[in-house]
């Protein structure tokens, strides 16, 4: 009886630490543009104009960590970054990285090619949010990263008032390599932190 006992604790415990293993590894994505609920994104008041922005081509969540993706031209990237510098919060960090760049969706693992990402991090994630205007991976305000390239033309690329730039490495084999690109890029950031000092 007590060997059935024992065995039945194991059994319990092996159980339950693989439930809460799935418990935190929770995640969503959808391809294409099908607008998404406010309710959602309240956090975020202006938002929404980004968020089901037409360019918009695929959505992931997981556990909080959102992410959409979006591919388009240099003028509805132009008309993004409007609508993210209206958006109510602190910080409008626009992040600026070489291309190409692309990523197989969760669900259908299809080969998703984007330009711009929006990221907003809430739920469980927020846990892990910062203030930092310098941590880009988990910055409390939402980010929106460019990667240049392609369709995208840095020279044409128009930056409101009251967006912070920052320059970052290409995430691809390709736009790691391209470091014409990456000085390109940080000398755009550095030349428009200039214009703002004076």
């Amino acid at each position: 009886m007590r060997r059935l006992c024992v065995i039945a604790a194991i059994v319990t415990v092996i159980v339950g630490q693989l439930f809460a293993q799935k418990a935190f590894a929770l995640a969503a994505d959808e391809e294409g543009n099908e607008p998404l609920i406010e309710l959602n994104y309240t956090e975020w008041k202006g938002i929404m104009p980004i968020v089901n922005d037409k360019a918009r081509v695929y959505h992931v969540w997981v556990n909080g960590n959102e992410r959409f993706y979006y591919k388009g031209a240099t003028k509805q990237l132009n008309v993004a970054i409007a609508a993210f510098a209206k958006v109510e919060v602190k910080n409008h960090v626009v992040v600026l990285r070489p291309g190409p760049v692309e990523r197989r969706s969760i669900g259908t693992k299809a080969r998703i090619l984007f330009n711009w990402e929006l990221k907003v991090i809430s739920g469980h994630a927020s846990q892990r949010a910062t203030d930092d205007i310098e941590d880009l991976e988990w910055q409390k305000d939402p980010v929106l990263t460019v990667y240049i390239g392609g369709d995208i033309d840095l020279d044409k690329i128009e930056i409101p008032e009251g967006v912070t730039l920052r320059a970052a490495p290409g995430q691809s084999k390709e736009a790691k390599q391209n470091q014409a690109a990456t000085k390109k890029i940080e000398e755009f950031v550095k030349q428009r932190k200039n214009e703002t000092k004076k």
